[in-house]
């Protein structure tokens, strides 16, 4: 299992409207599977700034750098932090030219020159107030995920002699991949997954017990779930995100990705078209890992902003639990000698209060930008009021067929 991207974010605090977006921004990519470092959260009054810069400028998979007239005139004359940040990246840069590890977010830029002299020609995406919508964060998010559609394998020249079996033998052992290739619509695999985890399901079916989940569930999201042209399966909340791996656990909960659950219940629901079947679960509360203080008092802000609360910590070598902080700087004091965490420690999210989500075809309609907003308002009122889930059936059903489903 794979952890979340890493991902830096370098910016002016051009003003406090933008240091606002720009932690909106971060917040967003955190809700959407990305592990945003920025100065916001990660600094604290008597941190070394330097050193703040330097970890995660080289320590970070990518590196978003947001782009107004104000970060290109420090940026340029190499004043204070953007300056500095600009060395660090420039030296980077110049050790290895085609990297892609920088991502010019451009904001609000008045001038012709949408970019500081050392990002040259690369390319952008556009986030300014006129154009900062929805699609265009799903493009960065797919950039970052590593989820873009792969160009089609190259065919064979129809005009070209036939060669020996052997040989075609040798050229395919050469360029084979090690991710199988999706052939189909992302709904008609999803919809042949729901079939073989929920045969005879017609309607909304319930399943309650701890066997029964683990096999369904196990059913729908056994492997390949990767795929090197798509990822077909994913799961909705007031985000959305393609699911990589899913197994149970020997303490008896369920590891999606990184998220552990304890589900408590599933409904298979099949009641429209094939392209329209999801999947409904809900999970109970887990007890917080004790490594935060004032819990009580997060949880309250928790469910007050976002309907949930969820804790993020570091599991090292499957046993002993590190703080996120720790996580992130990969070393911790264990048995009161300090370690180096290595490749032995993975990120674990677990959900403090009781949560849900769905999950279904990437193709599905409930990939419908206009639809998150009612969908967490949805998921909430089954959990804060016990609504039905004919409600959220009824509202899927509305939903416009998608014209792609990879």
């Amino acid at each position: 299992m794979s952890n979340p991207p890493k991902v830096f974010i370098s910016y002016s605090h051009d003003n406090s409207s933008h240091k606002s977006w720009v932690k909106e921004l971060a917040t967003y990519l955190r809700d959407n599977g990305i592990d945003a470092i920025l100065d916001q959260w990660d600094l604290a009054l008597g941190s070394d700034l330097a050193k703040f810069m330097e970890h995660g400028l080289s320590k970070s998979e990518r590196v978003l750098i947001v782009s107004t007239d104000n970060y290109i005139e420090k940026a340029d004359s190499g004043k204070g932090g953007v300056g500095y940040e600009k060395m660090i990246a420039t030296a980077e840069l110049l050790a290895e030219q085609d990297t892609n590890k920088f991502i010019p977010v451009v904001r609000n830029v008045k001038g012709h020159k949408k970019l500081p002299v050392f990002l040259g020609s690369r390319l952008y995406i556009d986030l300014s107030d006129a154009n900062d919508s929805e699609d265009e964060r799903i493009e960065l998010l797919k950039e970052i995920h590593k989820a873009r559609e792969s160009k089609p394998p190259i065919g064979i020249n129809p005009f070209a002699e036939p060669v020996d079996t052997k040989e075609e033998a040798l050229v395919d052992e050469e360029h084979k991949t090690e991710k199988p290739s999706l052939n189909v619509d992302s709904t008609v695999f999803f919809a042949d997954r729901f079939s073989s985890a929920f045969p005879g399901v017609r309607g909304v079916q319930w399943f309650t017990t701890q066997s029964d989940i683990k096999m369904r569930l196990g059913k729908l999201l056994e492997e390949p779930l990767d795929f090197n042209n798509a990822s077909p399966i994913w799961w909705w909340r007031d985000g959305n995100l393609h699911i990589h791996s899913f197994k149970s656990t020997d303490d008896g909960l369920f590891l999606m990705d990184w998220d552990e659950y304890k589900i408590t219940k599933i409904a298979a629901v099949n009641e429209g078209d094939y392209y329209q079947k999801f999947v409904y679960v809900e999970t109970d509360k887990m007890e917080s890992t004790g490594l935060y203080p004032d819990i009580e008092d997060r949880i309250a802000h928790w469910i007050e902003q976002h309907g949930y609360c969820s804790e993020e910590y570091g599991l090292y070598k499957g046993e002993t639990k590190v703080n996120r902080a720790e996580y992130d700087d990969n070393a911790a004091v264990i048995d009161g000698e300090l370690v180096e965490l290595g490749g032995d420690v993975e990120l674990r999210v677990r959900y403090l209060i009781p949560y849900n989500f769905v999950i279904a075809a990437n193709g599905s309609p409930i990939n419908n930008n206009s639809f998150d907003r009612k969908l967490k308002e949805l998921l909430n009122a089954m959990l804060r009021d016990g609504e039905s889930i004919d409600f959220l059936s009824r509202e899927v059903l509305k939903l416009p067929k998608k014209q792609r489903y990879r």
